[in-house]
């Protein structure tokens, strides 16, 4: 029987680091020289949404939750959760709510919030391209 407990062999960290190599070149590609949207979607968006297994719906109720319980790190981050599946399924109006519910709770903490805001519309234009070319969890 297996676990998953072993640490994986240098074979396996290669491949690991150069999936998430090509996918990370690729997004810098498709924001060409905007490096503050690079930045902004490197550390926003799944590179992998095939990984995100919780609905959006459950999501949102989670952070809900959350937030009315006083616990606005995790509402935070539910948000943020929330806002990184809406780019991947192309929802500009999700994006605007989610992450401006997200910006409202950390403040200033997370500039990123501030200019996926602002850029929402191009953001989700190079999500489309990415997800369109590594796949997506809603095709």
């Amino acid at each position: 029987m297996k676990l998953g407990l072993r640490k994986p062999n240098q074979k396996e960290q290669s491949e690991v680091t150069t999936t998430e190599s090509v996918a990370s070149n690729r997004l810098r590609e498709l924001c060409g020289n905007d490096t503050e949207l690079y930045t902004t979607m490197s550390r926003l968006m799944f590179l992998d949404p095939k990984k995100i297994i919780t609905p959006l719906d459950k999501t949102l109720r989670e952070a809900q939750d959350y937030e009315a319980q006083g616990n606005k790190l995790r509402a935070e981050i539910g948000y943020r959760i929330a806002g990184g599946i809406s780019l991947s399924t192309g929802d500009v109006d999700g994006v605007n709510k989610y992450f401006s519910k997200a910006a409202s709770i950390a403040g200033d903490s997370h500039p990123e919030y501030q200019i996926i805001l602002k850029r929402s519309s191009e953001a989700v234009a190079v999500a489309r391209k990415y997800y369109a070319e590594f796949g997506s969890a809603n095709p």
